[in-house]
Order: C-alpha cells, then structure tokens, then sequence
C-alpha cells in the first residue's frame, strides 16, 4: 500500500496482482477516525475554557463540568 513500493513492484514483478489486506485497510480507516475524535475533544476543550474565561470576565461562577 505503499507508494513508493508502487514502481519497484511493477518492475520485479511485472505480473503480479495488486491486493490489499483487511487489516491495513481497517488500521487506516481507525487511524483517521482518531484524528478525527482528537480535533474534535480539542475543539470541545477549547469552547469549554473560553467559556470559563467569559464568566471569569464577567465576574460569574462557571457551573463545573465533569469530563
């Protein structure tokens, strides 16, 4: 699945069939749906202290969230 591998495989092996396994397929697939929950917390993270930050500027108690 490399794509570097891609030239030197088409030359050693001028007849040989492409094939992907399952596991690397699934190994990708989980490794963007990480990425993808992490920007997502962060971003959550990020909206939850600026609005500790307002309510401390408007001198407010923020109600205490459990994460």
């Amino acid at each position: 699945m490399a794509g570097n591998m891609g030239l030197i495989v088409k030359k050693s092996f001028p007849n040989a069939a492409l094939v992907i396994d399952r596991f690397h397929v699934q190994k990708l697939a989980l490794d963007a749906l990480q990425e993808i929950r992490i920007k997502h917390r962060w971003e959550a993270i990020d909206a939850e202290n600026d609005a500790i930050e307002n309510t401390r500027n408007k001198s407010l108690k923020y109600p205490k969230t459990i994460t």
